[in-house]
């Protein structure tokens, strides 16, 4: 019985945690609709690097001037499922997400599944690294 109270206070720990990166994740799906750079700048690490579908690498700086590129505009973008999956200070979330956008006035729809690392430093959690894949129809 004094086990099942002592685990207690973790496991709200963990679920606590878990709830942060699921609205940590949600936040930063839906800055690309509201082009929100300064959420996205406090979800992010300032070591933050993304690994787009294409191959590419991006760092924080990137992600935020590509955020307010006029060649793209998200009309909308929704979080599908997500799972989130913590390892210490480390939390890994894969998802899968729509995006809706106009690409040259003319719109289309994306869909991803994606696995971003958090990692907890000095008690909040940061993005710390995203690979970003493009699912087919």
């Amino acid at each position: 019985m004094l086990l099942i109270f002592t685990a207690l206070p973790f496991a709200f720990g963990q679920n606590k945690d878990v709830d942060a990166l699921k609205q940590m994740n949600k936040d930063w799906i839906g800055s690309f609709v509201t082009r929100d750079t300064a959420m996205m700048a406090r979800i992010y690490a300032d070591d933050m690097i993304l690994v787009s579908p294409s191959g590419r690498v991006f760092h924080k700086k990137d992600l935020l001037r590509n955020l307010l590129s006029p060649e793209m505009e998200f009309v909308s973008a929704k979080v599908d499922t997500v799972s989130v999956r913590l390892l210490g200070s480390v939390g890994l979330v894969s998802a899968q997400a729509t995006a809706v956008g106009k690409v040259d006035g003319k719109a289309t729809t994306v869909r991803t599944c994606y696995l971003d690392v958090y990692e907890k430093r000095k008690g909040r959690w940061y993005a710390v690294a995203s690979q970003v894949a493009v699912l087919g129809e």
